[in-house]
């Protein structure tokens, strides 16, 4: 519960800025022949001018007057009571202090001293301000009597009290002490929202409830403390997901807001802690400067803070109406919906395990699909020969395919198609930017309007148009599904929170998912289900057909990377490294098909998980990024044992498993293999050492019949089982691009839009 006491009578601060000082001492009443010259800017003297003709005719009964002082923005503030007028000044940045609160002034007073002020300056300003002095004078003169000079009493004072509606073990409230002025018509300010923070000053006591022990915080601005508090919240309830620490101290309001998530010790959870106190030392009743409240449960201290902060924005627009338009409130608002939102995510537990697994497993396929290189072209060198070239300007990588005797070619404005034996255009059409996958019944082309259209890979032609919702601030993302007893259909993200199932033969959208936040979708088809992570703590599981929700597990953690389905496993990683966080991940291992955790394994040290899982025999590896490049986790199958922690290669890296070692294409130039039992290393070339630019934008290698082909700046051909260099196929491009097709000829493409295509040369073998 917090409580504010009665509206303090203090002088300004010795901190105040020289600039400021002289109009304070205006509203001070301090005699100007003594006080010396006066450093106030002749426009603040006169919207101080306005403000008072404004607050005496009862046009408003607020005004704030904005003054530049020492590079900072500040504003001086008075407020028209039943029993006077009052001023505050205060600075207006993100951390507001208070330089001045309530003092009783004498308006007719500052009326004279403004007019006298305005008239010795008028011979040496601009004509244009002369003439404004002269109207400001004139109104002053005018408007009065201004009325008498405010007390010191508190007969206008009100008490307002903002109590939880919610029984917390941890909670807050507030009990202040706001003077009673007019009130003013909220539709005075129409649809334009201004950050005002002068009605939002009010003063008074802050108490904490624990388990019924109550600490009082005397004499703090209420609103400016809340504040503080949903900032130190969210970033909590943030830091507390990474599983990060952190140490926050801020001074506002005349209070001291901390918070401590940290552990005692290595290795140990991280514990929370809540501090406050009065700021600058100053004690409270009793000789205790602050108060620490360690073991605080981050979705206690978030709960308490949401609860509270709806209790003020209520009382405050229940008094005054017109605060509906006041940004600072607004953007409080925004803050506790945020911060309720991820307590929600804490709070929520609702795992959804299948219990009728087997009707999924019969659609798996009967062995997981798996690179090998036991057919075997790498048996001896191999020579290639160039076979054609082609020019196509602003190429998209992206849409680049090869489809059987097709290779389709994407640019900015034109999709085309070359045959891949003699590279001769068979057809091109215009298209506008989008993304192209492919599918059993085409090229899927999505533009960045949201229409889809379904090209035919022999022609060219339309197949089918759809209008789907804009993607928009993130990629389009998506997976094909077919196979025996499934329809054929396209699952892709529209907008920015639905997967939209699309009947490729029909041409409509059979279902949608709705998520509960918008996020970038990573799918991974597993027999009947896909398998959707996309940011939130919620893994789950969706049947292609009718695009209901079959499973779902929940972590503490969130699901960012695309999960790996191996025969009748499923491992995904948890934690936010794909996201910039840099520890708390974790290996979870679940049955595909039920959704049912069955281990879960934490990651060592400070490591970022990039990619998906790998599977080798009875080994899973993770590719991890660390301060030296690209090491490799690996964990027993079975039981999520740590195996072994290996250091692959600098740089980032990709990698793929071909059957018991891990290889490892790294921007730095190397080509590495380790073992994926044991973590030893099988060998390691350095394949490049040209200048940076000259790395392929992408660096997967390509597995054909045995022989891994990999790109650097130019493409290698290696023996993967003991990395014989079988040949190397020089170009002028970087391979960017890579693909091989199934008699191994290959194809490069450069991003500056150039394509080559190669072939194998006649071999010369020994018949007996």
């Amino acid at each position: 519960m917090i409580g504010i006491a009665a509206a303090p009578r203090r002088r300004f601060r010795p901190a105040t800025p020289e600039s400021l000082r002289g109009l304070l001492a205006i509203l001070e009443g301090i005699d100007l022949e003594t006080a010396g010259p006066l450093t106030v800017a002749t426009s603040a003297l006169l919207d101080l001018g306005d403000a008072l003709v404004d607050l005496t005719e009862k046009v408003r009964s607020r005004a704030a007057i904005r003054v530049r002082a020492n590079d900072e923005a500040c504003e001086i503030g008075l407020e028209r009571g039943e029993a006077g007028t009052y001023a505050s000044a205060y600075t207006c940045g993100a951390r507001p202090v208070v330089l001045l609160y309530q003092r009783p002034v004498d308006p007719a007073r500052i009326a004279r001293d403004v007019a006298s002020e305005l008239a010795r300056r008028l011979p040496s300003v601009s004509p244009r301000e002369a003439e404004r002095i002269r109207l400001v004078r004139a109104a002053l003169a005018e408007r009065g009597p201004f009325g008498p000079p405010a007390s010191c009493h508190d007969g206008d004072l009100e008490t307002v009290s903002f109590e939880p509606t919610s029984e917390l073990a941890f909670s807050l409230s507030a009990e202040v002490l706001v003077r009673r002025v007019a009130p003013t018509d909220p539709k005075s300010g129409g649809a334009v929202l201004r950050a005002d923070l002068l009605p939002l000053l009010f003063s008074g006591k802050l108490r904490v409830s624990v388990f019924g022990h109550t600490r009082e915080l005397h004499d703090v601005h209420v609103f400016l403390v809340a504040a503080t508090l949903a900032d130190l919240a969210l970033e909590a309830l943030e830091a507390h997901q990474e599983e990060r620490p952190i140490m926050r101290r801020d001074e506002v309001g005349g209070a001291v807001c901390g918070f401590r998530l940290a552990a005692k010790r290595a290795g140990s959870p991280l514990e929370a802690a809540l501090i406050l106190g009065r700021a600058g030392g100053r004690p409270q009743g009793g000789g205790v400067e602050s108060w620490t409240f360690p073991s605080l449960e981050v979705g206690a201290f978030a709960r308490a803070v949401v609860d509270f902060g709806r209790a003020l924005a209520r009382g405050v627009v229940r008094r005054d109406r017109s605060q509906t338009h006041n940004l600072r409130l607004v953007e409080l608002r925004a803050k506790i919906r945020q911060i309720a939102v991820l307590c929600r995510d804490i709070d929520r537990d609702d795992t959804l395990v299948n219990k009728s697994p087997e009707s999924y497993r019969v659609y798996a396929s009967s062995g997981a699909p798996s690179d090998s290189a036991k057919e075997s072209i790498a048996r001896s060198r191999l020579r290639y020969s160039p076979k054609w070239t082609a020019a196509v300007p602003a190429i998209d990588l992206r849409a680049t395919f090869h489809c059987g005797d097709a290779f389709i070619v994407g640019s900015l404005r034109e999709m085309a198609c070359l045959d891949r034996h003699s590279g001769a255009l068979v057809w091109r059409r215009p298209v506008t930017k989008g993304v192209s996958v492919v599918t059993p019944s085409g090229i899927a082309r999505i533009d960045d309007t949201g229409l889809l259209t379904l090209v035919d890979v022999a022609s060219g032609s339309t197949r089918s148009m759809l209008r789907l919702a804009p993607r928009v601030g993130a990629p389009i993302t998506g997976a094909v599904v077919a196979g025996p007893g499934l329809p054929r259909l396209l699952i892709v993200s529209e907008g920015r929170r639905h997967l939209s199932a699309i009947d490729l033969d029909g041409g409509t959208v059979l279902w949608r998912h709705t998520a509960d936040k918008p996020g970038t979708f990573r799918l991974r088809r597993a027999g009947r289900l896909v398998v959707v992570s996309s940011g939130e703590r919620a893994l789950y599981a969706l049947d292609v057909v009718t695009g209901e929700v079959v499973w779902r597990y929940c972590d503490r953690l969130r699901f960012a990377s695309t999960a790996t389905v191996a025969d009748d496993s499923l491992f995904a990683v948890a934690g936010d490294g794909a996201l910039g966080g840099k520890s708390g991940a974790k290996l979870v291992h679940l049955c595909p098909w039920s959704g049912e955790r069955r281990w879960s394994a934490s990651l060592p040290g400070s490591v970022r998980p990039f990619g998906s899982p790998l599977v080798a025999g009875d080994s899973v590896l993770v590719t991890v990024l660390d301060k030296g490049g690209t090491s490799v986790v690996a964990t027993d199958r079975k039981t999520g044992e740590l195996r072994f922690a290996q250091r692959a290669c600098r740089g980032v890296a990709s990698a793929m498993i071909v059957d018991d070692v891990v290889v490892a294409n790294s921007e730095s130039g190397e080509f590495v293999a380790l073992d994926t039992s044991s973590g030893a290393l099988r060998y390691r070339h350095v394949m490049s050492d040209g200048i940076e630019g000259d790395r392929p934008r992408r660096l997967e290698a390509v597995l054909r019949s045995g022989a891994l082909f990999v790109p650097q700046t130019a493409v290698h051909v290696v023996r993967p089982s003991d990395g014989t260099l079988l040949g190397t196929i020089v170009t002028d491009l970087i391979p960017d691009l890579l693909r091989v097709d199934e008699r191994c000829d290959v194809y490069v493409a450069e991003e500056s839009g150039h394509i080559a295509a190669f072939g194998r040369a006649a071999e010369l073998r020994l018949v007996r």
